[in-house]
C-alpha cells in the first residue's frame, strides 16, 4: 500500500485528478449554457456530468501506465538524469500532466459537442431547435405562442376518499375557494374549475393535462375530513420535469377559520414557490374569511357542487340557489353566497326560464347586498355590471368589468362579459382580445370558444377563423347545437350556402323545438331565394320575447320585407333593449344596415 501512494505521488496523479476537476466543472457551466442558448433537452447537461466521470479513471490510469511506455513524454526512471529515482523533472512532468488532464477534459466535452450538434442537426431537437421556441396549443383559440409562463398553473380536482355528496361538495367548496384565491394574484395565470374538472379521478399524465391546459405546473391534492378534524396535502408540480415545487400536508381541527386559513396559506405558498408577487392590497383579500359559520360554509358548499353538477337544468340551478338561501339564513353577512346566488339568476335568465325583467330585480338586489358586504368582491361588480347591461347603461357596465377583472384578473367569466361589451360597443379589436384572455384561462369552456368564434364571425367578419373555433368545439362535442348554429351561418356567408343550410337541418334534428334554429334557416333560405321554405320555417318561431322579435325582423329583412322588419325591430326594442344591442355587428342584418331607420333605431339604444 505505501508503495502504490508513493507511486501515486510520485507520478502527479493527485495533481491530474485536481486539474481534471476543475477542467470538468468550467465545462458543464459551460455546457449548461449552450443547453439554455440552443433549446437543448433538459437532460443534456446530465449527459455531460457522465461523461466527464467516465473520462476521470480513463486519464488517470493513462497517466499511471504511460511513464513507462516507450516514446512517452516521461522517460523511464534509468534514463532520467540525476543521482536517484527520487530526482524529478518539473518540466517535463508538469507538461505531462496538463497535457493529460486536459485531453481527457477537451475529448469529454468534443464527445458531448458531437451529441449536441447531432441532436441540433438530425434528431428530435431540430424543428424546436430552429424556431428557438417550443409552442404551447390548447386547440385554435388556445395560446398560439412560446412555451407556458412559469407561472401559469391548473388546479386539478381534490381527491377524496369520501363518496357521500356531503363530503364531495365540502372538497369542491375548498377547491373553488383556492382557485378563487389564486385568481386575485395577476402575476399568475390560473386555469378555471370548468376546464380543470375534466379531470377528476384522471389517468392522463402530468405533462399530457399541462399540455391540453397550457400551463407549465400542476397542483394536486387531497382533503379528508373527519367529525372534527381536516386533513389536506398538496404538491406543485413542474410539468416537464415532474419536479416539486412545494408540497404541504395540512392537519388541523375542523372549523371554518381553519378552513380558510388553510386556503389562505395554500396560496401565498404558491405564490411564492412561482415567483409570484402580490400586487398591494392582495394579501389581505386572500386572508379575508368569508364566514365565520362552518354550517353556512357546508351549505354554501352544496350550492357550489349542484350549481357545478346540474347547472344543464333549471332544477339543477334551483337547487343551487336553495342551498345559497339556506346558508344566507344562517349567516346573512356572507358576502359570497349573495353573489352566488345572483349567478343563478343570471343563468336562469340566459338559459330562458326567466325574461330579462323577472331576473333583472333580483340580481341587482344581490349584487349590492354583495357589495355592501364586502366592497372587493369582483362576483359582486360583474353582477353589477349584468344588470347595467340590462339597462344600457353601457358606461357603468365597463367600470363594473374592469373593476371586477382588476380585483381578480383570473376571473374568465368576467372576461368573456366584458368582450361582449367592448363589441357591443364596436370596440372589436379589445372585444376579441378579452374572449382570447377568457379562453386561455378556461380552455374547455365550450361558452367561451362560442363567445370567441361569434365574435370572430361578427366582429371581424372573419368567417375562416370562426369556422376553425366552431369546427373545433364540434370534434369536442358533435351535437353541440349553437355550434351547428354558428357554423351553419359562417358558411352561408362566406357563400358556402348549401353546406352551411346542411348544418343547420342538423341543429334542427337535434332539437325541432328550438326557435332560434327555425328562424336562422329560415334566414339562410331567403338568402338563397327560398322564400316559400323560409316562410314555412318562420311559422315556428314564436312572436315573444324581444330576441325572438329581432330574429323575425332578421327574416323579414332577408326576403326585402322592410317595413314589416322594422316593425319588428321597433317591438324587439319596446320588449327587451338588449335584444337589439348586438345588431350593428351582425352580418344576418346586412339587408337592414343602409335604411336610415336602422340608425335611428341604434341611437335609440345608446349606440
Amino acid at each position: 500500500m505505501n508503495n502504490l501512494i508513493h507511486e501515486i505521488h510520485r507520478r502527479s496523479l493527485w495533481q491530474v485528478v485536481g486539474i481534471y476537476l476543475v477542467g470538468a466543472w468550467i465545462g458543464y457551466e459551460v455546457v449548461q449554457g449552450l443547453t439554455e442558448g440552443l433549446g437543448l433537452p433538459e437532460w443534456f447537461p446530465a449527459m455531460a456530468v457522465v461523461l466527464f466521470v467516465i473520462g476521470l479513471p480513463i486519464v488517470v490510469a493513462t497517466a499511471f501506465v504511460q511513464e513507462g511506455i516507450p516514446g512517452s513524454d516521461r522517460p523511464p526512471a534509468e534514463a532520467r538524469p540525476g543521482p536517484g529515482p527520487h530526482r524529478h523533472d518539473p518540466d517535463r512532468q508538469s507538461l505531462f500532466t496538463w497535457r493529460n488532464a486536459l485531453f481527457g477534459g477537451v475529448a469529454a466535452f468534443a464527445l458531448w459537442g458531437v451529441v449536441a450538434a447531432g441532436w441540433i442537426l438530425l434528431g428530435p431537437g431540430r424543428s424546436g431547435a430552429e424556431a428557438g421556441t417550443s409552442i404551447a396549443l390548447v386547440g385554435p383559440g388556445g395560446p398560439a405562442s412560446e412555451q407556458p409562463d412559469s407561472r401559469s398553473i391548473a388546479v386539478l380536482p381534490f381527491s377524496t376518499v369520501a363518496s357521500d355528496e356531503q363530503s364531495r361538495a365540502f372538497v369542491a367548496g375548498i377547491h373553488d375557494d383556492l382557485l378563487t384565491q389564486l385568481s386575485k394574484i395577476d402575476a399568475l395565470t390560473v386555469i378555471s374549475r370548468t376546464s380543470v374538472m375534466k379531470y377528476a379521478d384522471t389517468r392522463q399524465t402530468i405533462p399530457e393535462i399541462a399540455k391540453e391546459l397550457g400551463v407549465s405546473t400542476i397542483l394536486e391534492g387531497g382533503v379528508q375530513r373527519s367529525a372534527d378534524r381536516i386533513r389536506v396535502n398538496v404538491q406543485l408540480i413542474e410539468a416537464d420535469t415532474d419536479r416539486h415545487l412545494w408540497a404541504e400536508t395540512y392537519d388541523d381541527v375542523l372549523s371554518v377559520e381553519n378552513v380558510f386559513a388553510i386556503q389562505s396559506d395554500m396560496a401565498r405558498e404558491i405564490a411564492g414557490a412561482l415567483e409570484a408577487t402580490l400586487a398591494p392590497g392582495v394579501g389581505a383579500r386572500i386572508d379575508a374569511p368569508g364566514t365565520a359559520n362552518l354550517e353556512a360554509y357546508d351549505l354554501y358548499a352544496k350550492g357550489i357542487y349542484a350549481f357545478e353538477t346540474r347547472r344543464s337544468s333549471r332544477e339543477g340551478i334551483e337547487q343551487a340557489a336553495a342551498y345559497y338561501r339556506q346558508a344566507l339564513a344562517i349567516d346573512s353577512t356572507f358576502a359570497a353566497a349573495w353573489a352566488r346566488l345572483g349567478y343563478t339568476y343570471v343563468d336562469m335568465w340566459t338559459d330562458g326560464y326567466l325574461t330579462p325583467s323577472e331576473a333583472r330585480d333580483r340580481i341587482a338586489e344581490y349584487a349590492a347586498r354583495a357589495l355592501a358586504l364586502d366592497p372587493s368582491l369582483a362576483e359582486g361588480y360583474m353582477l353589477r355590471g349584468v344588470v347595467s347591461y340590462l339597462d344600457l347603461d353601457f358606461e357603468a357596465t365597463e367600470a363594473d368589468y374592469k373593476r371586477a377583472i382588476e380585483l381578480e384578473p383570473g376571473l374568465s367569466e368576467a372576461h368573456r362579459r366584458y368582450g361582449s361589451l367592448l363589441g357591443t360597443l364596436g370596440r372589436k379589436t379589445e372585444a376579441i382580445a378579452s374572449y382570447r384572455r377568457a379562453v386561455q384561462l378556461d380552455p374547455l369552456s365550450i361558452r367561451n370558444r362560442m363567445n370567441l368564434a361569434v365574435g370572430l364571425y361578427l366582429l371581424e367578419s372573419d368567417e375562416d377563423a370562426a369556422l376553425r373555433e366552431l369546427l373545433y368545439i364540434l370534434e369536442i362535442e358533435p351535437q353541440n347545437e349553437d355550434a351547428l348554429y354558428w357554423a351553419g351561418a359562417a358558411f352561408v356567408t362566406s357563400g358556402r350556402v348549401e353546406e352551411g343550410i346542411q348544418m343547420l337541418e342538423r341543429a334542427r334534428e337535434i332539437d325541432p323545438d328550438d326557435p332560434y334554429v327555425h328562424s336562422i334557416i329560415a334566414w339562410a333560405y331567403a338568402r338563397v331565394g327560398r322564400d316559400a321554405d323560409a316562410r314555412a320555417s318562420l311559422a315556428h318561431v314564436p312572436e315573444q320575447g324581444g330576441d325572438l322579435l329581432k330574429e323575425i325582423a332578421l327574416v323579414y329583412g332577408e326576403l326585402g320585407e322592410k317595413e314589416l322588419a322594422f316593425e319588428y325591430l321597433d317591438r324587439a326594442f319596446e320588449t327587451d333593449p338588449s335584444s337589439i344591442v348586438n345588431l350593428r355587428a351582425d352580418l344576418m342584418a346586412d339587408s337592414l344596415r343602409t335604411d336610415p331607420r336602422f340608425e335611428r333605431l341604434m341611437a335609440r339604444a345608446g349606440l
